[in-house]
Order: structure tokens, then C-alpha cells, then sequence
């Protein structure tokens, strides 16, 4: 008989699974408090509607873990940058202080998300197993905080945003990994 499929086994691996649920659950509810509470300030109570999405996404990475918790916390710090940039960056057609009906550039939020995933890629550390993990936290820690700032944005902006992030994120990390295998050859 093999111990996974002993009923102890089973049990006792319930119950790990369960405890480290539940300490991610308490864990996720502070970040996800820190994080309302910043987003209040910069973007107004109507975006406090994505909360329930950035506390599970917080709740999945306490849970797992490790690189990919690592790389969420650097995305959290990321995604602060975003929820603070002004925006008169992201609509710079329009004037300060007039955001509604002025104009759309999904272009200029895309360009601005590049950037500071483009930044945030070049904090990952590389060479470790757990490369990709960690940049998958990045990501997961970008967007628990990106889409408030979002949320008072159209669609195309925002997706332009989230884009953004996502490419800049991809491009530094290809980057990386060229670079990487030039200096091993």
C-alpha cells in the first residue's frame, strides 16, 4: 500500500490544504484592505467594486506560495505606480481636470503599462527555476491593483493598460532570457 492513498494521508493532507486556506484568506483580507484603502484616496469609492477580484487574487497567491507570491509582491508595487500615475498621462488629449467625454487613447495607457512592466521585469530575478512563477506573481500583483485604476477608464484604455503591462512585462523578459543564453554561450 502506498502512503498517498492511505486514508491518514488523505486526511492529514485535507487539513494542511485547508490550514494554509484559511492563513491566505487572513493574509489576503490585509493586503486587500491596504490596497482599498490606497485606491480610495487616488480613484474614488466607485472603484472599490473590483475589491472582491483583488482579494482572490491575493488569496491564490498566499496560498501557493513562494516564487509566485514573491513576484506579486513586486507586481503590488507596480501596480501602486499605475493606480498613481496621473491621468493626464493616460488621456493626454485631454485637459487637466477634464477626464469625462474628452477623448480616448487606449495608445498612451498601453505605452504608459509597457513602461512599468518593462521595469518591473528587469526586478525579477533570473537564472532560479522559479523564473517564471515569479513572473507570473508580477502579473497577478500588477492586475490586483491596475484594475482600479481602470475601472474609471473605458474598455479600450483599460485593456490598452492591462496590455501594456502585459507585453512590457514580456518583452524585458524575453530580453533577459536572450541575454542570459548569450552570456552562457
Amino acid at each position: 500500500m502506498q502512503a498517498e492513498t492511505t486514508s491518514d494521508y488523505v486526511r492529514a493532507r485535507r487539513a494542511y490544504e485547508l490550514g494554509r486556506l484559511r492563513t491566505s484568506v487572513q493574509r489576503a483580507v490585509l493586503v486587500a484592505v491596504g490596497v482599498a484603502l490606497v485606491t480610495w484616496g487616488a480613484s474614488g469609492l466607485a472603484s472599490l467594486a473590483w475589491l472582491p477580484a483583488t482579494l482572490a487574487i491575493w488569496m491564490f497567491a498566499y496560498w501557493r506560495g513562494a516564487a509566485l507570491l514573491r513576484g506579486a509582491f513586486y507586481g503590488l508595487a507596480g501596480g501602486v505606480v499605475t493606480l498613481l500615475l496621473p491621468m493626464s498621462v493616460l488621456r493626454p488629449c485631454c485637459g487637466p481636470g477634464v477626464m469625462a467625454g474628452c477623448c480616448h487613447m487606449p495608445g498612451a495607457c498601453m505605452a504608459a503599462g509597457a513602461v512599468v512592466g518593462a521595469v518591473l521585469a528587469a526586478l525579477v530575478p533570473f537564472g532560479k527555476a522559479s523564473w517564471w512563477r515569479t513572473a507570473a506573481g508580477i502579473a497577478l500583483g500588477i492586475a490586483s491593483v491596475a484594475i482600479f485604476k481602470c475601472a474609471g477608464l473605458l474598455a479600450g484604455e483599460a485593456f490598452g493598460l492591462v496590455g501594456g503591462l502585459a507585453a512590457g512585462l514580456a518583452a524585458a523578459s524575453l530580453a533577459k532570457v536572450v541575454l542570459a543564453q548569450r552570456s552562457t554561450v
